[in-house]
């Protein structure tokens, strides 16, 4: 798996040599770190997917957490302070995980059904809570993770590592990611030898949850806004990183590292679209054959 990930490190510097050398200003530092923070906020939300993924689950109910945590926290801290809305966001986001982790566990629903319909019940929720009218707000700690820098580096990047650091020991140097990797190759097999299934399912998806909604606070601070639509480039694009930083769709086999690849790689590929001045519907119909790229892959892959 480390090689799948060098090959989507190696992917990544051929792309970025590719628009250094054809599109203009993105050989520059300034160009570099702002393209590095934008993508922290999809590779928080991609680490997360990774840890369902690769126990053979798929999350798409992030956009709605990642839309969930700002809103929340926007509501809260008009009442309270800043660190209190931004606890209650993440509680919040944490429940919805532990929500879609019962419905697997308890009542045997396919992931993509338990957390399709997660997502619509939270999107109808705050449309409700909302009437559809975006919230502002401006707390210190989220504008400093969102914009300031250390050592030139962006506070959101340096957040968005430390995550990768903590998810790679988590799934490849613990017992909990033993855990989750087997259940990825083979859920009966994994039961028959004694992994708890119930406990790594909680854990995972609520991990992924808390991650939607850490980038979901991320983004209420480099916006200063939260609005119901503002997780929905995240939903798609969070699997594809994965996939494309050569996660197997199917579970069992990956590595974080080449999710961050994955995250990198697909920022920098938008940021060539825009870049190129192509309209709106020319980069969807770019996403929508990504898409069926990834599907081809689902189709075409076999379990060792």
């Amino acid at each position: 798996m480390r090689n799948r990930a060098a090959l989507a490190f190696c992917v990544l510097a051929v792309t970025w040599l590719a628009a250094f050398l054809f599109a203009h200003g993105f050989g520059s530092v300034a160009s570099v770190r702002y393209l590095i923070q934008t993508a922290s906020f999809l590779g928080i939300v991609a680490i997360g997917q990774t840890l369902v993924v690769l126990m053979s689950g798929i999350d798409l109910s992030v956009a709605a957490v990642v839309a969930l945590s700002a809103v929340v926290c926007a509501k809260v801290s008009a009442s309270t302070g800043g660190t209190a809305a931004i606890l209650v966001a993440l509680g919040v986001s944490v429940l919805i995980g532990l929500v879609n982790a019962a419905g697997l566990i308890w009542l045997h629903l396919p992931p993509m059904v338990m957390t399709l319909a997660t997502a619509t019940v939270l999107t109808g929720a705050l449309l409700i809570y909302t009437s559809g009218s975006p919230s502002s707000a401006r707390i210190p700690l989220l504008d400093a993770v969102a914009n300031d820098r250390v050592l030139g580096i962006p506070l959101a990047t340096v957040l968005w590592l430390a995550i990768a650091g903590v998810a790679g020991w988590l799934l490849h140097l613990s017992r909990l990611g033993r855990y989750a990797f087997a259940l990825g190759t083979s859920e009966p097999a994994s039961r028959a030898s004694g992994v708890p299934v119930p406990v790594t399912t909680l854990v995972m998806y609520a991990g992924c949850a808390l991650l939607a909604g850490v980038a979901g606070l991320v983004l209420l601070g480099f916006t200063g806004t939260s609005s119901l639509t503002m997780g929905s480039p995240y939903q798609l694009l969070s699997i594809a990183s994965v996939v494309l930083g050569g996660t197997s769709i199917l579970g069992g086999r990956g590595h974080v590292l080449g999710t961050v690849a994955g995250a990198l790689l697909l920022t920098l590929l938008t940021a060539l679209l825009v870049a190129w001045n192509l309209g709106e519907g020319l980069r969807q119909v770019t996403l929508g054959l990504l898409i069926i790229g990834l599907l081809l892959v689902y189709a075409r892959e076999r379990r060792p």
